[in-house]
């Protein structure tokens, strides 16, 4: 008798047991909570805080940690870097660790000093000087160097392309672009405009500038985004590539990439918010507030710190299309604010706080007798710059 095949028996498969299905269920329950907490209570539940704890563990209570002396000035400038502090003086640009050791010293004059950060480096330069001087994190001098001509006004990228705008003898503005290793790529003479503003992009492929000019006895200001890999002889009849933006009767006095693509402008009566093809996407008005200090993170947010004529201070939080991602009003004095990846620091005249970019509160200190100025630093702590030294406050 045929008999067809016989069928194997399928195991069975175990079924989980019981505490592991609890187990699983409690940490999923406790996980939604975590992210709950965090949302709703950042002061209370932030990771930073556990990085923190183990960054600066024995050195929180050590006198010379976070303790930077340098020569007090009314003039001195200042950039925080992940492990120390740039201050630009009178005299030059010195990069300090957080100890206060001195790491690099550039000796240069200065009168009135101007620093833009990259990545990895800080320019320093003077309007009307002729003096460049460019530190790395590194403590590498990177730039000491006098170009012979005066500088009206210059950038630096993130990956360390430079850009400056000079006067010179047969031209009303002159503007180079330079790589990260120094090197000319791009320049420009201006026989037609002054050029008062510049910032250059990432790599260095585009350069803004505003120019000013008259027309009908109205003053104009263009911005320009310029191509660095096409030759331009003039503004008037050599456009290639060149895009404006018009403005009517109102000063540039900075530019700023945020990214690649987006560019900021601090105007005489608007903040102004432009893509690479000069268009709008966004201001925010000064006509009714002043604007009292800002900071731009290396990610591309942005803090506004104001006076409102009808008294009292406002601070506002922006992405880079100029979208507005928190706002609130402050009853004391805003002295300084600083922005650092997802940190942003605020100094009144009665503390300092630290915020997310959403203005949602994390810390706070009410020692701050003598300090002048904050630098926010990406794990959270705060950097408190008085007159001639700092102190580091670690949440």
């Amino acid at each position: 008798m045929h008999k067809g095949p016989v069928p194997v028996p399928q195991r069975a498969q175990k079924k989980p047991r019981l505490w592991v299905r609890i187990l699983m269920m409690v940490l999923s329950i406790l996980l939604v909570l975590l992210l709950a907490g965090w949302l709703l209570f950042p002061r209370i539940i932030n990771p930073d805080r556990l990085i923190r704890t183990f960054r600066y563990m024995g050195l929180r209570d050590q006198a010379d940690f976070g303790r930077i002396i340098f020569e007090g000035s009314a003039e001195n400038v200042f950039a925080g870097r992940d492990e120390g502090l740039v201050v630009g003086s009178e005299n030059g640009l010195t990069l300090f660790d957080l100890r206060g050791t001195q790491k690099a010293f550039v000796q240069e004059a200065f009168s009135t000093p101007v620093l833009r950060t990259g990545e990895d480096a800080v320019l320093c330069f003077c309007p009307g000087s002729t003096n460049f001087a460019m530190v790395t994190d590194s403590g590498e001098i990177v730039l000491e160097e006098s170009i012979g001509t005066p500088i009206v006004n210059a950038d630096l990228s993130t990956d360390g392309y430079l850009a400056y705008i000079t006067t010179e003898s047969g031209y009303k503005s002159v503007t180079t672009v330079r790589n990260s290793a120094q090197k000319p790529i791009f320049r420009f003479s201006s026989r037609t405009r002054y050029l008062n503003a510049c910032a250059v992009s990432e790599g260095g492929r585009l350069l803004a500038v505003s120019s000013l000019e008259e027309h009908d006895s109205i003053y104009r200001t263009s911005i320009l985004f310029l191509h660095t890999d096409e030759t331009l002889a003039d503004l008037e009849t050599d456009t290639g590539s060149t895009t404006h933006y018009w403005i009517d009767n109102e000063v540039v006095y900075e530019l700023r990439f945020l990214r690649p693509d987006r560019l900021m402008a601090i105007c005489q009566n608007e903040i102004l918010f432009l893509d690479t093809e000069g268009n709008r996407l966004a201001s925010v008005s000064l006509a009714d507030k002043t604007l009292a200090d800002y900071s731009v993170s290396a990610d591309g947010w942005l803090i506004l710190a104001f006076e409102q004529q009808s008294g009292g201070y406002r601070l506002m939080t922006l992405n880079a299309n100029g979208e507005k991602l928190a706002e609130t009003e402050i009853a004391n004095r805003i002295r300084s604010v600083s922005a650092c990846e997802g940190y942003a620091a605020v100094l009144t005249e009665l503390s300092v706080e630290t915020f997310d970019r959403k203005l949602r509160a994390y810390d706070r200190s009410w020692e701050i007798q003598g300090v002048n100025r904050v630098l926010a630093r990406a794990d959270g702590s705060v950097l408190l710059v008085n007159a001639g030294s700092t102190k580091l406050f670690i949440p």
